[in-house]
């Protein structure tokens, strides 16, 4: 009699470095419709986090006892934002114009509830605790505003009116509780890319004629009647003046600059970094950079954002609806826009703001928010045809 005996087959298991490729495969999967914008990206925080160790080490170990304690935490929000920027990538037109108004809403009311239980630093309330996440709510008017621009601009129905009328009072209410932190850097930054969303979208000229000078009336004013915001535009106008107090943050930046030269001073060799310069790791780390890499570390850090503002206005100029053109328009403006503000504050170009350097400074919903803003650029290079 014949038996037959059924053995067990071997289950294969797949190795480390199969499975690693399979889910960089699926991850990658997404942003295959512009590699180089990626790829800048990626690079961004590379650097970032590089530039960061050395800007932050000491600090870290002096409040933590720690010097990897920035980078550690900003390599964190960066996994989140890459995270996010995963699953925004994935969206579609349809999804985006779906989630406009209830983005919109849901900023407002985070803003409006910072005005009455947030945290105040440095003058301005601009910081919201919610258990254990504190985050600030200014960032999240970057993506609202634009999100609302292109929804607003991008018709050309009967009804675009009425959709610029509704989409503009929304944006005097984000960017209005914005100024009143105050928080003027986000305000200029929003309110330029309102102009200039409106600019190529074809917005009379007349419009600014008057709403430039009344803009500029509006922050004059408000700085006059803002004792410490004052007090930051005599430190820019003349920081020698007072050099210990007002005119302290610029002139150490300056000093940092100054010393780096065509190649920098190397790699961790900042003086200015062990507690001359203030901020070193957020509002002056470009100073930084250019103490220890000098002009050629200064270069690469303006060829980078140079790359990502030429992705970005390409995808913009490359898009299928208007719906897209706009949202990529405001999306990279508001990114390099930024970039030029932080830079500017570093050089003296600009009175101190408090604006990061997008995905080198150290913040936490700077650079989730940035890599969000991101993935909402990808998301944008799927075609029409398959929304």
């Amino acid at each position: 009699m014949n038996s037959h005996v059924i053995r067990p087959t071997k289950r294969r298991h797949k190795g480390l470095l199969p499975v690693l490729m399979d889910f960089w495969a699926s991850f990658y999967e997404p942003f295959k419709g512009d590699a180089q914008l990626f790829w800048v990206t990626l690079g961004l925080c590379v650097f970032g986090l590089v530039v960061l160790f050395s800007a932050s080490a000491h600090y870290g170990a002096e409040l933590n006892d720690s010097k990897l304690y920035f980078v550690v935490r900003q390599a964190i929000y960066m996994l989140i934002g890459f995270g996010l920027m995963w699953v925004l990538a994935w969206f579609k037109e349809v999804r985006l114009k779906q989630s406009v108004w209830g983005f919109a809403w849901l900023t407002l009311g985070l803003l409006i509830l910072t005005q009455l239980v947030g945290d105040t630093a440095n003058g301005s309330e601009r910081w919201l605790s919610i258990g254990p996440i504190r985050f600030q709510t200014s960032e999240l008017a970057k993506p609202a505003i634009a999100l609302l621009l292109a929804w607003a601009f991008s018709d050309q129905s009967h009804k675009r009116f009425e959709r610029l009328a509704t989409a503009g009072v929304m944006c005097i209410a984000i960017i209005g509780l914005i100024f009143k932190q105050p928080n003027l850097s986000i305000t200029l930054l929003l309110s330029s890319a309102v102009g200039g969303v409106g600019f190529i979208a074809g917005l009379p000229t007349w419009l600014y004629a008057g709403g430039l000078p009344l803009g500029f009336w509006l922050v004059f004013e408000k700085i006059k009647h803002t004792p410490y915001q004052w007090r930051r535009i005599e430190g820019w106008l003349n920081p020698w003046k007072d050099p210990q107090d007002v005119g302290y943050n610029i002139i150490q930046s300056f000093y940092a600059i100054a010393s780096g030269g065509l190649a920098g001073t190397g790699y961790g060799n900042s003086v200015q970094k062990l507690f001359y310069l203030p901020f070193q790791h957020t509002d002056f780390i470009f100073a930084i950079i250019c103490d220890e890499l000098g002009f050629l570390g200064a270069l690469v850090t303006l060829s980078f954002y140079g790359w990502l503002a030429l992705r970005g206005f390409n995808i913009s100029r490359g898009a299928d609806t208007p719906f897209k053109q706009l949202l990529a328009f405001a999306l990279t403006w508001m990114l390099v826009v930024q970039a030029v503000i932080n830079i500017s504050v570093a050089t003296g170009l600009f009175p101190v703001t408090g604006v990061t350097l997008p995905l080198i400074s150290y913040g936490g919903t700077s650079v989730v928010v940035s890599l969000a803003m991101i993935g909402l650029l990808f998301s944008l290079l799927q075609r029409e045809k398959d929304v």
